[in-house]
């Protein structure tokens, strides 16, 4: 099927908007993100060095989700920018009629669904196993490892607190270190002048105090000890954590060939999203039929308030799979007869099933002219 010039420009304007919105809504919710991640670097659950994979790993799971909405809305703002502006009244009458508007559409639309299906069934899993992984190396890292200099770092477990001044790159030595914690009841608190790591011939792993003090109770009772020592070591345990893999790290093929509900919830999942693309790219076509006075966004939150109720009727289906509440024939499948249904209304009330009519009314209209 040849291309014609207003098929090509109305494919770059439905394209330019769609990559609009998506890199907005990236950029809106990766800053959510960001802040999220920060405030679990300040408070010591992931190291500074692992920010970087967790934000490129967010990006291409939110990428997933947010393909369908930018879709919607971009299809929205482009036509109904042509509306506003009249072109597409121009159009019409040159006889280009509905039916010519599916092809350019398409060319957005079909691209777009076949991107999200290779997201869902192969990207999406690797993403949820790389991040599982990161967190099994975070947590199985001893917990001095993940230690902030400049501030002070709370025991997980204990309740110590442990404030490191500054830290020598050069000799991997941190200097002014001071040390609370609770131990029996009593008060235990170590000031060194430096630490360093250390491992024995066994190859256990020790935190060495060195040129330090070691201050047992509180000061003014009885039972107050000072300790001054040169070395001081405290033994540090490495975890050995395993990945917690969910049915979102699994293969399309583990997932296929799985009884269970959730597994069976996930692979419908993976297809409803693709699906869903497809189908509010033809939802939105007769939603952004607006007139010129009505303003450019007139049907935007109409059309905002049906996604969401298509993805969270969507989540519902996926939940009663989990709870065994609906056959798997029936799964989520439901959800996207309905929407299908809605939308050959939409289609047909807004005459968009109709094939030439407007156009070729338009064109009747200029023969007559033409003629008389």
């Amino acid at each position: 099927m040849k291309l014609t010039i207003i098929d090509k420009y109305i494919a770059k304007e439905l394209l330019v908007a769609c990559l609009s919105v998506l890199f907005i809504l990236l950029i809106i919710v990766l800053s959510t993100e960001l802040v999220h991640l920060l405030k679990w670097v300040s408070q010591g659950v992931i190291p500074v060095s692992a920010l970087l994979a967790f934000i490129s790993n967010s990006l291409l799971e939110f990428t997933v989700v947010l393909i369908p909405l930018s879709m919607l809305m971009g299809i929205l703002i482009a036509f109904g920018r042509l509306y506003r502006d009249s072109e597409m009244a121009a159009i019409m009458s040159a006889g280009i009629g509905p039916i010519q508007w599916y092809r350019p559409l398409l060319m957005i639309a079909i691209p777009s669904t076949i991107l999200v299906l290779v997201l869902m069934l192969f990207v999406r899993p690797m993403i949820t196993q790389q991040r599982a992984q990161i967190f099994a190396e975070i947590q199985s890292k001893a917990e001095v490892d993940t230690l902030l200099v400049g501030q002070f770092n709370r025991a997980s477990k204990g309740g110590g607190v442990l404030f490191l001044e500054s830290a020598d790159q050069d000799s991997k030595k941190i200097e002014n270190v001071f040390f609370q914690q609770h131990d029996e009841g009593k008060n235990h608190v170590d000031l060194a002048t430096t630490t360093s790591s250390f491992y024995n011939e066994e190859g256990r792993r020790y935190m060495m105090m060195h040129d330090g003090t070691h201050y047992v109770g509180a000061a003014g009772e009885a039972e107050f000890k000072i300790v001054k020592y040169k070395d001081y070591g405290i033994h540090i345990v490495k975890k050995q954590v395993v990945a917690d893999l969910t049915e979102k790290s699994k293969s399309i093929v583990q997932l296929w060939y799985s009884d269970i509900p959730k597994d069976q919830a996930e692979l419908q999942w993976r297809f409803a999203l693709p699906i869903a693309t497809i189908i509010v790219a033809f939802m939105a076509l007769p939603l952004s039929h607006t007139d010129p006075r009505s303003g450019r966004y007139g049907k935007l939150a109409a059309a905002l308030i049906l996604y969401l109720l298509y993805s969270n009727f969507l989540g519902v289906g996926k939940t009663w799979i989990v709870q065994q509440k609906v056959p798997l024939w029936v799964g989520t499948w439901w959800v996207h007869l309905i929407a299908i249904v809605f939308t050959f209304y939409l289609l047909k009330r807004s005459g968009y099933l109709i094939g030439m009519r407007i156009g070729g009314s338009a064109g009747n209209n200029k023969g007559e002219q033409s003629g008389s």
